[in-house]
């Protein structure tokens, strides 16, 4: 393939390693004491997410492929010490792109004839949305104690 796959499977691992869900774990934000079981959600739903970076690096050094794993963007510097009801709306647009960029490079790696990548790509595709779908219910959740 030429590195032309894994390019693509590299810049997704890029995006999902230093998404703003990765950011927001790492920086523990601030939840009122009955919502902390919300923050705990989160954080698996992170996990989640730094499976399937690790997924894609594993198929990237099977191909002996050179593994960039990116840097958090540096608009993130600034949101430290907030709540986490303040930062779902950016991380439900993170989130987006993401899933957004997957189906474009599961539709660019079957283009190139790469049905292996293409694959595991639809397979992270599937857990993307998934996690795409607990955000949801975590920030509804954590609305409804907000609101209690």
């Amino acid at each position: 393939m030429g590195g032309q796959s894994e390019s693509v499977v590299n810049n997704v691992l890029i995006q999902m390693a230093r998404s703003f869900l990765q950011y927001v774990s790492e920086s523990s934000p601030w939840v009122r004491l009955e919502a902390v079981s919300i923050g705990e959600q989160l954080n698996i739903l992170a996990a989640r997410q730094r499976q399937d970076v690790a997924d894609l690096a594993e198929f990237l050094a099977q191909r002996e492929y050179f593994i960039d794993f990116g840097s958090f963007p540096t608009e993130y510097t600034d949101l430290q010490f907030l709540s986490l009801n303040s930062l779902f709306e950016r991380l439900h647009h993170s989130q987006a792109l993401i899933c957004d960029l997957i189906d474009r490079s599961v539709a660019q790696l079957r283009g190139a004839g790469d049905e292996q990548a293409a694959g595991l790509m639809a397979a992270v595709d599937v857990r993307q949305k998934e996690i795409t779908q607990g955000l949801k219910e975590l920030d509804r959740e954590l609305n409804s104690v907000a609101s209690a």
